[in-house]
């Protein structure tokens, strides 16, 4: 059965994005965002520019204009696209006006699939790796960085009727494909951007300004490979990242990380101009996600007894800036160089 009603909770660059092309395309989206402005504006026309160029007024609201009075169990699916730290906020509050059999799919940063498990149960959660890039430029106005598409499967693993249905609707915004293994997928994704977002922020540099610097490249790639031996040993099977094994990232002396430093020029290529988006939250004064990020891998490495020494000071110093204590800049790679001195 198609979905009739889309809910998309977040209306910033990935779920801005998606609800304009599926409102292009036909498809009844409402949107919800605690922005009045962007609201306002998304209404009169969101406009999309960069790889994609649209614009088309998008059924927009606040979150208190959704109301269970006008949208009892309304909503036949959720794509939820708010930051991690707003996940169960957000889900608990719509949860009256989304059908008790709707999936809910996690367009976000980090792992924040058991926590929406755990809210409406394991067989309505699906899980969602994004392979393309977006920024917010203003109210009404979403910019797509880089081309790319969705990869998602039933949470944690394997399939479902739900899963395939979900397919066949964003496949109408952008390429998207099915995995058995979406946890797998999840986790893959985390290794880019506890390392690129993270890293990025600590450092106050882009994509293509980690890649370029060289402390800050072995930073990204320590914490790479920290964050892979905690999925490890945690039980995850990693899936390949763009035909690439993430193995080919991990680095425990010199040698590795200069053939590591070459795959990740090639890698990140098309990918360079990409800012990360906790940076843009701290720019914009607001908190960011990285207790879902740096954070949520610090606390599986508590679960299972493993340190995690390279994400719990990029946590630290994320804290530090929102603070107002330190600011985005390369002097907070010192903090590092006893963790990466084994890569000189």
């Amino acid at each position: 059965m198609a979905y009739k009603n889309i809910l998309i909770a977040g209306g910033g660059a990935i779920g801005g994005i998606t609800a304009a092309v599926l409102t292009q395309e036909g498809e009844n989206v409402v949107v919800l965002d605690v922005d009045k402005e962007h609201v306002q504006m998304m209404k009169k026309g969101l406009e999309i520019t960069g790889f994609r160029e649209l614009t088309v007024p998008v059924k927009a609201m606040l979150p208190n204009e959704f109301t269970v009075k006008d949208f009892d169990g309304w909503a036949d699916i959720v794509l939820l696209a708010v930051k991690g730290l707003h996940t169960e906020k957000a889900l608990t509050s719509i949860l009256p006006s989304v059908s008790k059999t709707a999936a809910v799919v996690s367009m976000q940063n980090g792992i924040n699939e058991e926590t929406i498990a755990r809210i409406v149960g394991v067989d309505r959660t699906i899980g969602c790796s994004i392979t393309w890039g977006g920024t917010n430029k203003g109210p009404g106005q979403l910019i797509q960085t880089t081309e790319g598409g969705f990869i998602i499967g039933q949470w944690p693993t394997g399939t479902s009727q739900k899963v395939d249905e979900t397919a066949k609707l964003l496949s109408k915004a952008f390429s998207t494909k099915i995995s058995d293994n979406i946890i797998g997928d999840r986790w893959t994704k985390l290794l880019i951007t506890v390392s690129m977002n993270g890293v990025g922020t600590v450092a106050g540099l882009t994509f293509g300004g980690v890649v370029d610097n060289e402390a800050a490249r072995k930073v990204a790639l320590m914490v790479i490979t920290e964050t892979y031996e905690i999925g490890k040993a945690a039980g995850m099977n990693f899936t390949d990242l763009q035909g690439i094994s993430p193995t080919i990232f991990l680095v425990h002396n010199k040698t590795e990380f200069e053939n590591a430093s070459k795959i990740m020029q090639i890698g990140f290529s098309k990918h360079r101009s990409t800012k990360p988006s906790m940076w843009q939250d701290i720019e914009k004064g607001r908190e960011t996600e990285v207790d879902f990020v740096n954070g949520y891998v610090v606390r599986k490495g508590k679960e299972i007894g493993r340190p995690t020494p390279a994400n719990e000071r990029v946590t630290l110093i994320i804290k530090q800036i929102e603070g107002g204590e330190k600011r985005p800049g390369l002097e907070n790679l010192k903090a590092f160089d006893k963790l990466i001195a084994h890569l000189n």
